[in-house]
Formats: structure tokens, C-alpha cells, sequence
């Protein structure tokens, strides 16, 4: 007989663990859960910003080439004049 309450005892302590297992999984996911507006939230600002940058590059590109050939300009002037034409 004590072999059986024994094993019942074992098996009662097994499905005790398994159950206290599955509450802290439970509990980690509703931590989780309650996190996710916020991780929403940084994801969408992120790509509000990357979208922001992509809409500027090209303004920023042609704004740099103009920038490279107003001084390429102004070294030919410059170059010109030191020869003497």
C-alpha cells in the first residue's frame, strides 16, 4: 500500500509542476501581450521616420549635385582667370 501512495503522491507532485509550469508560461505571454501596444508603437514610429527619409533623399541628392557643380563652375572660372583668357 505504500508503494501506491507513494506513486500517487509522485504523480500528484508531477501534475502540481506541470501546472505550476504552465502558469508562469501563461503569465510570461500576458506579460508580453501588455508589452506589444508599445513595441506597435516604436515599430510605426520607426517607419514613419525611415519613409520620412526616403521622401527627402532625392531633394538632398539634387541639392548636393547642385551644390558639386556650383563649385565645379567656380573653379573653371577660377582657372580661367589664372590663365589669363
Amino acid at each position: 500500500m505504500t508503494d501506491t501512495n507513494t506513486m500517487q503522491e509522485l504523480d500528484i507532485r508531477e501534475k502540481l509542476a506541470h501546472i505550476d509550469e504552465m502558469l508562469a508560461d501563461i503569465a510570461s505571454k500576458r506579460q508580453e501581450i501588455a508589452l506589444a501596444p508599445a513595441r506597435i508603437e516604436q515599430m510605426l514610429a520607426d517607419t514613419l521616420r525611415k519613409r520620412q527619409k526616403v521622401a527627402l533623399a532625392p531633394w538632398s541628392m539634387m541639392l548636393t549635385f547642385f551644390a558639386a557643380g556650383a563649385g565645379l563652375f567656380a573653379a573653371g572660372a577660377a582657372f580661367i582667370k589664372l590663365i589669363g583668357g
